[in-house]
This record gives structure tokens, C-alpha cells and sequence, in this order.
């Protein structure tokens, strides 16, 4: 009796450390190869932008105006525990980027620049670059970004002051725009239009810039653009003037709604391979319904225009995101009572590839007489040149003067046939009707066990026939 009761301390000793430290959290979610934890931090700290600086140390802008770091208290691997690096911001951030030793922070009222010259974790040096823009005491008014702009300096953007009351003066004149602010401050309108861009990220083969924008009003859908400077991008402000006969920048994907209403993070999956199949696809950080979406880009006729998948669910309410230097995807997630009625609490999940891809829709890109449809894994030949397994009808939204503009003109499409490629993952789809402009192309397969099975691609240039 004695060894044994000598025995069980020795294993409860062995263990307190495991317990305490906490094991590997469990993974939540497993979808398309990909496997999502949550990180045992705080709840009451709340993500609302988020950077990996040089040295792979996670950073977080939280809305209680905090600037953490996310740190492994104890050496098991897991980030543990939230330390305070900078504070406190007059109001929550919304765009947070590390350069060198440096963090820049778009704040509602300014973008600045928070620096630690003696490296003891905490950030003694401020500076503001730019505070060209107005604020007032509206919940709204917030500053998003933030992204390298190719000739030089950042671009930030004082979201629309279209919720304002109307007697509220200032310096309207830069809400809504998309702005760029040099290292000495200066500060330039570059495009114009916008709404609530919450998610900003620059393509790293060529520094194109990309956002994402909210649906409400003149937005029909939640949208993915491109930067395009001198572009109108249809949301007025208080201090727009009419716009009557200029041309909108189409958005390059559109996300259909009810699917999505609060579309906000962007991050581009730029790891070296680490990310898996994902890699140079954008990953999409979507409140409302509490999900990961993806998307893909197309290059048409010198025409930029992509789709949009389906990707990770049941992440309380993804608002940013950022990848590590290990490739992982950190996702910044919240609820909050001024956005749903719901009690205060945050969290951060970590995305990694498991190495093991599952059968589902990775891609879709459109050709001259239908879609190639690439999946993660190789089609069975005989299912796959079915044309009966898919299903295309095609859609779009006209704004019809209220915040929800419904799908109009739904049209179910007709494949003619489906040819499996070379590479035993890719589907060619060819349909009997000819090619619509500004319309989405929603796929769907009935090939079983494929997830995600759904894809809604943005038609703003049909390819031409050579």
C-alpha cells in the first residue's frame, strides 16, 4: 500500500507542472487541411488590430486602448499571457503595423509612431505623423489601415462620418478617403468613396494595395477593392459633393450578403509554403457570422476580379489578423455590446496547416466559355466529369435606397460539360449561356465529401475568346 501511495504522488508531482502550464489547447476546427486553437489568454482583453513585429513577437492593439504583447509566460510553446508595451490610447485602434523595433498605430484621431529606444518593454517614445483629419465624440469615427503605400509612406483612412449628426463641424473634407501620410507628415488624398475599410493589406510581389469595405447603403455587399489613386469607390460623406456620372472602382470580390455583413481584417497567406495551399490566396476576417473567409485573385484581360470560399467557423467574431514568421495565422476575435448585444469578451485563435490537405473547392478562375475549378486533392475522373455534380446560377445587387439590397436578376446557368486536366485537380466547366458583366457566378459541386463545396466569383470583365 505504502509503494503504492508513493507511486500516485510521484505521478500527481510529474503532472502539476503539465497542469499548470496548461497542455496544447485543443483544436477547435478542423477544415480543409487546416487546424484552428484557441490560445489560453485573458477574456477580458479585447484584439482590435494586431502585427507580428522582426523578431516573430505577436503585438495587439486592444480596444481598451492598450498596445500588448502576446508572450509564452512559461517556455511550453503556447502564447500565455498578454504584456503591456504601450498605453493608454484615448480610444480603441483599428490599424497596427510593426516597422523595425517601431510600432505605427492608426488611432480615430491620428497615426503615430510608439518606439522603446531602451528596450526595457514599454514604449516611452510617441509621435505623431499625421492628425490631419477631424474627430468628434461619434462612436464611428474611426482611423483603419494600416498599408505601405509603394511610393513611399502608409495608407490610413478616416472612415465615413455618413452616421454624424449633421451639425457636428470639422475638418470633413478627409472622411472617407483613403489617405497617405508620409514620414514627415504629409499627408495626400489618394482616393475617394469609401465606407468602413476596416481591413487593409499590400500584395508582396508587387506592393498593390488592397481593402476591404462594408456593406450598408450604396454598398450592396461587403467587398474586397484595389487601391486605385484618383479612384471613386461610390459611398458618400457629409462633405462629398455629387458624384453624379463618375465611375466606380469595382470592387475586385464581391461577398454576398446575408453571407457575410462585417467583413474586416485582410491578410494576404505569404509564409514560403508554410501556410500549405493557401499560400498567396487572402484570408478575410468576417464579425458578424463569426468566420474565416478566404478568397482568390484573377488576372483577366489586365483586369483584376476573384472568388470567395467558405473557411473557418465558430471564431466568436474575427475582426483582425496576422500571420507569424512561423506561418501560423493569428486571428483576433471579439464580441462586444455595441456590435450585437452581447456581453464583453476576446480571444486570439492560432491557424496552421496540418500538412494533410482534405478534398474541397481551392480555387476557381474564369476562362473564355466557363470556370476551371481547382480542388485540393485529385478528383475522381468518373464523378467529376458529371456535368449534373455542379451548379452555377448567376446574380447581382442594385442598391434600391435601403441599407439591404437583395440579389436581383438570379439566373440558373446550364454546364455543357466538365473536363478533368491534366493535373487530376482541375475541373473545366463549360456553360451554354455566354458571359454576363457586373454579375456573381456562385459554384457549387455535388462531388461528395467536398469542403468547401461553394464559391461565389465577381464577373466585372468576362474573359474575351482569342
Amino acid at each position: 500500500m505504502k509503494a503504492f501511495t508513493s507511486i500516485c504522488v510521484a505521478l500527481l508531482m510529474a503532472l502539476i507542472p503539465a497542469l499548470a502550464r496548461g497542455a496544447e489547447p485543443k483544436p477547435l476546427v478542423v477544415a480543409s487541411g487546416y487546424v484552428v486553437r484557441k490560445l489560453p489568454l485573458p477574456a477580458d482583453v479585447l484584439p482590435s488590430c494586431m502585427a507580428v513585429r522582426p523578431d516573430g513577437t505577436l503585438m495587439i492593439g486592444s480596444m481598451d486602448g492598450d498596445v500588448l504583447s502576446v508572450v509564452d509566460s512559461d517556455g511550453d510553446g503556447t502564447l500565455d499571457r498578454y504584456r503591456r508595451w504601450a498605453g493608454t490610447l484615448p480610444h480603441w485602434p483599428l490599424g497596427l503595423r510593426a516597422e523595425g523595433s517601431d510600432l505605427l498605430i492608426a488611432t480615430r484621431s491620428a497615426l503615430l509612431r510608439l518606439s522603446d529606444p531602451d528596450g526595457d518593454g514599454w514604449a516611452e517614445r510617441w509621435r505623431t505623423l499625421s492628425d490631419a483629419w477631424d474627430v468628434s465624440r461619434d462612436h464611428h469615427d474611426w482611423t483603419t489601415g494600416i498599408a505601405p503605400w509603394p511610393g513611399g509612406g502608409w495608407v490610413v483612412c478616416p472612415v465615413t462620418d455618413d452616421v454624424r449628426e449633421r451639425t457636428i463641424l470639422g475638418r470633413h473634407y478627409l472622411r472617407g478617403k483613403a489617405v497617405r501620410v508620409t514620414e514627415t507628415g504629409e499627408t495626400t488624398v489618394l482616393a475617394e468613396g469609401l465606407r468602413y475599410p476596416t481591413g487593409w493589406a499590400a500584395r508582396p510581389v508587387d506592393g498593390a494595395v488592397f481593402f476591404t469595405d462594408n456593406q450598408g447603403q450604396q454598398k450592396t455587399t461587403c467587398e474586397i477593392n484595389q487601391l486605385v489613386p484618383g479612384g471613386w469607390y461610390g459611398y458618400r460623406s457629409q462633405a462629398d459633393t455629387a458624384e453624379a456620372g463618375r465611375p466606380v472602382v469595382p470592387p475586385v470580390v464581391r461577398i454576398p450578403y446575408p453571407w457575410a455583413r462585417s467583413v474586416n481584417g485582410l491578410e494576404f497567406a505569404h509564409t514560403g509554403g508554410a501556410f500549405g495551399p493557401l499560400e498567396d490566396q487572402l484570408i478575410l476576417c468576417e464579425y458578424n457570422n463569426r468566420f474565416v473567409l478566404r478568397a482568390s485573385l484573377d488576372e483577366v484581360d489586365g483586369h483584376t476580379q476573384g472568388a470567395c470560399y467558405p473557411f473557418l467557423e465558430r471564431l466568436l467574431g474575427p475582426l483582425c489578423a496576422a500571420f507569424g514568421r512561423d506561418g501560423a495565422l493569428y486571428v483576433g476575435s471579439l464580441r462586444e455590446p455595441a456590435w450585437g448585444a452581447e456581453p464583453e469578451q476576446g480571444a486570439i485563435f492560432r491557424v496552421t496547416y496540418s500538412g494533410t490537405p482534405t478534398f474541397g473547392i481551392r480555387d476557381v478562375k474564369a476562362r473564355p466559355d466557363g470556370f476551371a475549378l481547382r480542388f485540393f486533392t485529385p478528383v475522381s475522373p468518373e464523378k467529376a466529369t458529371d456535368p449534373r455534380r455542379y451548379l452555377v446560377r448567376r446574380y447581382h445587387h442594385v442598391f434600391q435606397g435601403a441599407y439591404h439590397s437583395p440579389p436581383t436578376d438570379e439566373e440558373p446557368l446550364h454546364v455543357a460539360s466538365a473536363t478533368v486536366l491534366e493535373d487530376g485537380c482541375t475541373v473545366l466547366l463549360t456553360l451554354r449561356e455566354p458571359w454576363l458583366g457586373d454579375r456573381i457566378y456562385e459554384l457549387r459541386t455535388t462531388l461528395p465529401h467536398a469542403s468547401p463545396d461553394t464559391a461565389h466569383y465577381t464577373m466585372n470583365y468576362a474573359p474575351k475568346r482569342r
